[in-house]
This record gives structure tokens, C-alpha cells and sequence, in this order.
């Protein structure tokens, strides 16, 4: 595993190449208007030289840099507007010019007045999990692609509701979660068979607080308590990188466990669990648990103390219907 100083300069490199890869793409954009219509190169020239003018304006003495500065700001306004002209009539949009960052408020650099933007916090909880990246999981799994009509609308033998009437109200759950998220916001446990929808939901919730600048860290259980287990027993000196995968799992705003009771059944998983669980809801910070556990079967499995956090400190929401990664392979569909 990566220390965490590897990990922290990974990412530095990371910020570097989407910095640059913008700008590459910017200056192909660049190319490719100057090629249409080579007026608007002569025209960025000029505004070149109307930046050097009005530096050289500011100079001089008071009263001839104010009336200077006056006319330059007229012929700059007047610049942009006929390259807004051309590039209109030429078919290109007016934001053709403009930079694409990846994250807005720290521009692609990762940080925001040399403090840690939040995409640059989430991007160092991902590289800690071999790369779990969230951002590119939910481009596909988000609450735009949620599609309610694979929940059957016939009512299931001891359900009181059909899996479609069900599915809308943990939806509904789900959206009021991300919705009131900076609030006090309460634990989810997602529980049924597999195939119904319990990690795509978690990634839909991901994506809504990752668009909202919020850190998420989404591991499965196995994947957890493999990543403690190893930093755990891996480290050779204790002051090096003092802050740990706890810190980070302590740290996050949303913390997802998926697959929960697939991990190794080990005193140490135990600990570690509660542990997690414990520190996180005396914290006030949310954790999303999914697992094909019932709860018969929960209690079989955890000590009393787990089962008691999750039971009591939890909003248990029951999945139930039909496979649908089996009802999306042979092209089924309820209408």
C-alpha cells in the first residue's frame, strides 16, 4: 500500500495533468477557430497589446492614465464584441474560448486560497482505495439513469406493498437524504437479495453529494477492512504519515460500506466495525450500509454491541422484487 505521503504527491500529480490537459485541449480549441476565421487571431493580438497599453498607461501621471485607460477600455469593449461577432457568425458558441475545469471553485489546482478543495480531500480517499473513483462510477448511476419501471407493480406474497410502490418510497428517502444533507442527517442500512438496486442507489446519493462538494468514501466491506488491515500491519515507522485510513474514514462527510458480511468474520473485522460505527455516530456524520443481510442474519453474524448501533441508529429500507441485473441481461421490462 502507499504511504500517505506518495499518496498526497500522486495527487498533486494528478491536479498537474488535468491542469494541463485542459489547456491543451483550450489551445486545440484556439487552433481550430484561428483556422475558421484568422480575423480573431488579429483581434486576440490587438486585446494583447491593449492589456500592455493600459500597463503602460498606469505609468504615466495620474490624469493621463485615467483618460488612457478610459480609451483603452473602449477599444477593448469594442474588440470583444466584434470576436463575439464572428465567432457567432461563424457557428461557434460564445463560450468557446472558456476553460473546462473538472471542478469549478478551485479551477482544477485542488486548492481554494491554499486550503484543500474538497475534489482534491476526495480524490486522496480514492487513490487510498485503489482508486475506487466515485466520479467516474456515477457519470452512469445517478438518479437521472434511476429507472422505476423495472419494479414490478403485482403485489409480492408478505409484502403490504408491490416492489414498485416500495422502490418509490426508498426513493424518496434517498432524494430527502441528499437533500437535507447538511443537517443532521440520519444512517441508512439497505438491506434484501442482490440484484435490486442497493449499490446503484449508493452511487446515486454519491454522485448527488459529490456535485454538492461534499467527500464521500464508498469501499465494500471486503475492500475496507483489507485497506485498515494492511496499513495496520504495514507500518514500519510511527511518525511517518501520521494520518491514517481511520483519519480518512473518520474525516469523510459520507462514509458507503458496501456489501456488508461479505468481509472475512474475523475479531479484528468485529473491532473495527464497531469502532467505524461507533466513532461516526457520536461524530454526527452519516454512514450508508448495504447488505444482503437480513436481520435475523445480522444478529447471527455481529456481537450484540454492532447489531445494537445498526438496529437502533439505523433507517432500515427493505429491497425486494425481481433480479434486475438478470431482467436487464434477457431484456426485461415492466411497464
Amino acid at each position: 500500500m502507499l504511504s500517505r505521503s506518495d499518496i498526497y504527491r500522486q495527487a498533486i500529480r494528478y491536479f498537474d495533468s488535468i491542469q494541463a490537459e485542459s489547456a491543451s485541449k483550450l489551445m486545440d480549441r484556439r487552433k481550430k477557430l484561428y483556422l475558421a476565421v484568422p480575423e480573431i487571431e488579429a483581434i486576440d493580438n490587438e486585446i494583447s497589446m491593449v492589456g500592455i497599453k493600459t500597463a503602460q498607461a498606469a505609468m504615466k501621471s495620474p490624469d493621463e492614465a485615467k483618460e488612457a485607460a478610459i480609451a483603452l477600455k473602449e477599444r477593448l469593449d469594442g474588440l470583444n464584441v466584434k470576436k463575439r461577432e464572428l465567432m457567432a457568425k461563424a457557428g461557434f458558441p460564445r463560450d468557446y474560448l472558456k476553460p473546462v475545469y473538472k471542478c469549478d471553485k478551485c479551477r482544477d489546482t485542488g486548492f481554494i486560497d491554499g486550503r484543500q478543495c474538497s475534489c482534491f480531500t476526495q480524490k486522496i480517499v480514492e487513490m487510498a482505495y485503489d482508486g475506487s473513483n466515485m466520479r467516474e462510477i456515477t457519470k452512469y448511476e445517478n438518479f437521472d439513469s434511476f429507472n422505476i419501471n423495472f419494479y414490478s407493480e403485482n403485489q409480492m406474497a408478505g409484502e403490504n406493498m408491490s416492489p414498485r410502490e416500495n422502490m418509490q418510497r426508498i426513493l424518496a428517502v434517498c432524494l430527502e437524504f441528499t437533500k437535507n444533507f447538511s443537517k443532521k442527517t440520519c444512517n441508512l442500512m439497505f438491506y434484501g437479495p442482490s440484484g435490486l438496486g442497493k449499490t446503484f442507489l449508493c452511487s446515486c446519493i454519491a454522485r448527488e453529494l459529490l456535485d454538492k462538494g461534499y467527500t464521500v468514501l464508498y469501499a465494500t466491506s471486503p475492500q475496507l477492512f483489507k485497506a485498515i488491515e494492511k496499513e495496520r500491519f504495514s507500518r514500519t515507522d510511527e511518525n511517518e504519515d501520521r494520518r491514517t485510513i481511520n483519519d480518512d474514514i473518520q474525516a469523510v462527510d459520507l462514509l458507503i460500506i458496501d456489501d456488508l458480511g461479505t468481509e472475512l468474520n474475523t475479531s479484528f473485522t468485529s473491532s473495527e466495525l464497531f469502532d467505524i460505527l461507533n466513532t461516526r455516530l457520536i461524530a454526527s456524520k452519516p454512514v450508508i450500509i448495504s447488505t444482503n443481510l437480513l436481520f435475523e442474519e445480522i444478529q447471527e453474524r455481529y456481537s450484540e454491541r454492532i447489531t445494537s448501533r445498526i438496529m437502533g441508529d439505523y433507517k432500515p429500507l427493505k429491497f425486494y422484487g425481481e433480479d434486475i441485473r438478470i431482467m436487464k441481461s434477457f431484456g426485461g421490462f415492466i411497464k
